[in-house]
């Protein structure tokens, strides 16, 4: 090979290496809420659009399209509790009664573009709902 040829791929390489680098976006993860007893290691966080949303007696249950396009579900069963309320945060703040006319219109009826990220640990306990509503 020319002497010529290998600067040219020497220079090309080091172009792209620069340019890799500069326009990398390092991975960040979610910090979880303090409610949150799983360690980060047993921990997962799913963040996306609230396909379906269905509160019963002793369960409430969400179908979300996660920002990573897949389909996940999730199950919270809170049984002689009458409401999943108690693992719910809205924008990572504790859930107050007021806050169910700032996520749904009715019972079991969503505001449209609905946000949710849930924690779900690895150990079978109750998943933490964190709610996003559009902004107002």
């Amino acid at each position: 090979m020319s002497s010529g040829f290998l600067t040219l791929l020497w220079g090309v390489l080091l172009v792209h290496s620069i340019v890799a680098a500069t326009t990398a976006v390092p991975l960040q993860r979610l910090r979880p809420p303090e409610r949150i007893r799983c360690s980060r290691n047993h921990l997962t966080s799913f963040t996306g659009r609230v396909l379906e949303f269905k509160r019963y007696d002793n369960q409430t249950f969400l179908r979300i399209r996660t920002d990573e396009d897949t389909t996940e579900v999730f199950t919270l069963r809170h049984p002689g509790k009458g409401s999943a309320a108690e693992w719910f945060l809205l924008r990572g703040k504790v859930f107050e009664p007021s806050d169910w006319k700032r996520i749904e219109i009715r019972r079991n009826k969503l505001y449209p573009r609905m946000r949710a990220t849930v924690w779900a640990c690895d150990d079978g306990s109750t998943p933490v709902v964190d709610w996003q509503p559009p902004s107002e």
